[in-house]
């Protein structure tokens, strides 16, 4: 929709505008001049994003607020409105708008075009300085809005791992729980069928200690050979005794990794006639006993993934800097990320420093940068992947780095991966904030990021110190380097 230009606006509509108040005659008429009156209607757009930002405009009359897309939904994000400015600025490196601007009602707007910036400041350098004034306020208001903005999208990411993180032991416990069911069913008969054959208390004992040990005392886990193995020698033991339903006893003494030599040990002072029901009720018990463990298991991981959410966006701490272990930090984050790791099938890798010290951080501030960083380097694995985290000392710092196996940074990108907006990802996958924010969390705990990177090895190295150093020792540090 093309915008209308109007007749020029006049110096008595400039002058009520706070961005004129004191102006002379002759620089408010350099302004009407210079300026292009534009009427917007309702609706319609006065730039869009991306358009090359080629002007300076003022509301003179009506409303026009700023539209992105953020989380695939346009959001409003700034409202202009009379005597504000928006667009271009002087000084600004803005190369292109950052948001589609609509006028929400008609409005009529002054347009000034950068090339009238230089004279400007000849003209009128009050005007010029109140709008350096708005530039900084601008500067500090897009901040928030991209810490915002990145913040929400870490939270999506922590609430997708979180959900495909609690999808499992939630499935492992539904499972459980109906398996547990069926052999609780079964649990009567069994043991009126062992009451029915009168053992010895001995013998009972044997039994007792043996399905406590089976699953208490954790047998060696086994190779998928060696199971095999076993199974079919306690199904042949079974066999040779005639007791019905022998494999399926077999592949629950194999599971639990019961020694053949266990169970004939224990089985030694009951009648042949009575080894069908013993076995039975031994099969049972040891079933419903796994199924407890497993269920606590499950049960613990859920407890587990709870605390590392808590620990992770540190939901009870407040915004000021504590003693913060890194390594705990990053233990989470691959925790978070942990569906996202499996469903590419890449490994992890850990080196920590054993006796690493803890350093002044703000360590929810540092998880968004492991997450933004970690992220990054799944993205740009392949399936079968290896992540290399380290984490250990350097002189007077902390050291992290997260290695990737992946393709690389081109040279022509490494010094522009942190600009604001910049991604390789596709549209709608990345926003090119991560970097960016990461990079201003880690200069505001007084460290740095430095990247290296060639085909198949990328490092992002994040260096802290372990103690904060006060402005007055930072700023001698900067005065006299060499000490």
């Amino acid at each position: 929709m093309s915008k209308e230009a109007t007749a020029r606006i006049t110096r008595e509509e400039l002058r009520p505008l706070e961005i004129f108040h004191g102006l002379t005659d002759e620089q408010l008429d350099w302004f009407c001049g210079k300026g292009q009156a534009v009427a917007l209607r309702s609706g319609e757009h006065m730039f869009d994003r991306a358009e090359p930002a080629t002007a300076l405009w003022i509301v003179v009359e009506g409303v026009v607020q700023g539209f992105e897309e953020i989380g695939g939904e346009w959001l409003l994000v700034a409202t202009t409105r009379v005597g504000e400015v928006t667009g271009m600025l002087p000084f600004s490196r803005m190369t292109h708008y950052p948001r589609h601007t609509v006028a929400s009602e008609p409005s009529l707007v002054l347009r000034l075009g950068v090339e009238h910036f230089h004279e400007m400041l000849n003209v009128c350098h009050e005007v010029v300085r109140r709008l350096v004034a708005e530039m900084s306020d601008r500067v500090r208001g897009d901040v928030r809005l991209e810490q915002q903005g990145e913040k929400m999208m870490a939270l999506g990411r922590l609430s997708a791992g979180l959900a495909h993180e609690l999808n499992n032991p939630a499935a492992a416990i539904k499972r459980a729980a109906a398996r547990l069911s069926e052999h609780r069913a079964k649990l009567p008969g069994l043991v009126a069928a062992l009451a029915r054959r009168r053992l010895s208390e001995s013998a009972l004992e044997k039994l007792e200690r043996l399905r406590t040990s089976a699953v208490t005392d954790g047998a060696e886990a086994l190779t998928a050979l060696q199971r095999s193995d076993l199974e079919d020698r306690l199904t042949d033991w079974m066999d040779d005794r005639g007791i019905e339903g022998s494999w399926e006893m077999a592949a629950t003494f194999a599971d639990v990794g019961l020694p053949l030599e266990d169970l004939a040990n224990a089985t030694a002072d009951v009648p042949v006639e009575a080894l069908g029901d013993v076995l039975g009720w031994l099969a049972g018990g040891i079933e419903s006993d796994r199924i407890v463990v497993e269920l606590g298991d499950a049960a613990g991981r859920i407890s587990d993934l709870v605390a590392s959410v808590k620990t992770y966006s540190h939901m009870d701490r407040s915004q000021n800097h504590k003693p913060t272990d890194v390594r705990v930090g990053l233990d989470n984050t691959i925790t978070m990320l942990g569906h996202k790791l499996k469903a590419k099938s890449i490994s992890v890798e850990r080196r920590y420093e054993e006796a690493l010290p803890l350093i002044p951080a703000n360590a929810g501030e540092l998880n968004q940068v492991w997450t933004n960083l970690i992220d990054n380097a799944i993205d740009a694995m392949e399936a079968g992947g290896r992540l290399r985290l380290r984490a250990g000392t350097a002189d007077l710092w902390v050291e992290v780095e997260i290695e990737d196996d992946g393709p690389g940074i081109p040279d022509d990108l490494r010094s522009v991966i942190f600009e604001p907006f910049f991604t390789t990802k596709e549209v709608g996958v990345g926003t090119g904030l991560g970097l960016g924010i990461g990079q201003r969390i880690v200069r505001t705990h007084q460290g740095h990021i430095e990247v290296r990177s060639r085909p198949g090895e990328t490092v992002m190295c994040v260096r802290l110190p372990i103690e904060r150093i006060s402005p007055v020792e930072a700023r001698a540090d900067q005065e006299d380097p060499g000490g």
